[in-house]
């Protein structure tokens, strides 16, 4: 059908810059992983694409597959954590058979990747290689099979950017794979009075030192930490009636 393809198409041919979006579907089987396996790759294919909108009718009930194959998506450990919103490329033989698609998330530089084994019986082994992409950890894996529960797995590691899995028959399979955040530096919104709170965001294990300055020219460390997370917050007096400055750094070791 190429029916995302074709819709953009014809924006594009008349009617510039206007959204394209998919509503009231419903692909059924909501108390089976089949109906559970589907929404997870339509899912895919609306990101893939870069859809606008999708609205489903109507919301799968909470105790169904098909519910918590949207809920590997959006929250998929119980503390909102979601698939990536920057889309990138994944390939794989056959979509009939296993389909995969990838996102990196901003908030923490994370990959996911979404992995559905659409074999009705057999359990599939894959491959997953990873370029472009440097983790900084091992992967979390996340998965859903007809059992309906969504499943923390143990940690995967990566071989020289090789991720292995053995899918099980019709199973969806969630993989997180931490990355290094952007480094920056941001003001926080819990202000007590007379002070300013600032965030200062960048890799759980690196060293980083927070610097003030009157001129943008001497600057004076005022904190330096080992980010436990990958992220850390430091209040800051606004007591001062000079005009203060503050940067970010890296701490060499």
């Amino acid at each position: 059908l190429m029916l995302i393809p074709r819709m953009k198409n014809w924006v594009a041919a008349n009617y510039p810059g206007t959204k394209i979006g998919i509503t009231e579907y419903n692909w059924g089987a909501e108390p089976y992983i089949n109906g559970a396996t589907a929404q997870a790759d339509i899912l895919g294919i609306f990101g893939r694409e870069g859809l606008d909108l999708a609205t489903r009718w109507t919301t799968p009930d909470p105790s169904t597959p098909t519910y918590k194959a949207m809920k590997l998506y959006r929250n998929y450990d119980g503390n909102k954590s979601t698939f990536g919103d920057t889309s990138i490329q994944a390939v794989v033989p056959n979509p009939d058979n296993v389909a995969a698609f990838a996102a990196v998330r901003t908030g923490d530089g994370a990959m996911t990747i979404m992995a559905i084994n659409k074999d009705l019986n057999n359990a599939t082994p894959v491959t997953l290689n990873i370029t472009n992409f440097t983790a900084t950890g091992p992967a979390q894996v996340w998965q859903l099979t007809s059992a309906n529960t969504i499943s923390h797995l143990s940690n995967t590691g990566l071989t020289n950017g090789v991720l292995s899995q053995v899918l099980p028959a019709q199973s969806i399979t969630l993989f997180v794979l931490p990355g290094a955040t952007t480094f920056h530096l941001r003001i926080g919104t819990n202000r007590p009075p007379g002070q300013l709170e600032l965030w200062l965001d960048g890799q759980s294990g690196q060293s980083y030192v927070l610097q003030s300055g009157t001129d943008l020219v001497h600057w004076v460390a005022v904190s330096t930490n080992a980010l436990s997370s990958n992220s850390f917050s430091f209040l800051v007096a606004m007591t001062n009636p000079a005009k203060m400055f503050y940067r970010g750094a890296v701490n060499p070791p």
